[in-house]
């Protein structure tokens, strides 16, 4: 029975895992909500990191660019090549420090900020959608399950 179970667990990780696509729903939502082509375009060229830096970039305005692996959870390499995707994608700018020309700031642009803005609605009607999925567990087992998700992600192979 409790292979049965992990077995269940383990495809619905994956299903979950897998609709974070070129083509998943989080950015046919975004492009649904904008007429503008350009944006849609430049959504619909948007991976999951990039969006996570955007989301971050939106809430905090401009940063060091070496400041970012931490709060995110990602590498610096993988910062470095997203905030270089942003900039080509006209998302977000990189400028030198003034103060030390060696540091590198990045803030986003209007539309990179458009792209933050669309992202936070988004949260929030996936939000609104998952307490009325939540309220039908405790707070003990919801608990529980962060735990084994947390336990599973974990996992070193």
């Amino acid at each position: 029975m409790a292979k049965i179970v992990i077995n269940q667990l383990m495809d619905e990780l994956n299903q979950f895992i897998t609709q974070d696509s070129v083509d998943d729903q989080e950015k046919r939502w975004a492009m649904r909500q904008t007429t503008d082509v350009q944006l849609q375009a430049t959504i619909k060229q948007l991976t999951t990191t990039d969006i996570k830096l955007i989301a971050y970039l939106g809430q905090l305005g401009a940063c060091h660019a070496k400041d970012l692996p931490e709060p995110t959870g990602l590498s610096q390499a993988t910062v470095s090549r997203g905030l270089t995707k942003l900039a080509r994608l006209e998302l977000a700018t990189k400028f030198r420090d003034l103060n030390n020309n060696k540091e590198v700031l990045v803030r986003l642009t209007t539309t990179g900020q458009t792209v933050a803005d669309l992202h936070t609605q988004l949260d929030e009607a996936i939000a609104v959608q998952a307490q009325s999925i939540v309220d039908d567990y405790s707070e003990e087992e919801l608990a529980r399950f962060v735990t084994l998700m947390r336990r599973i992600r974990e996992i070193e192979i």
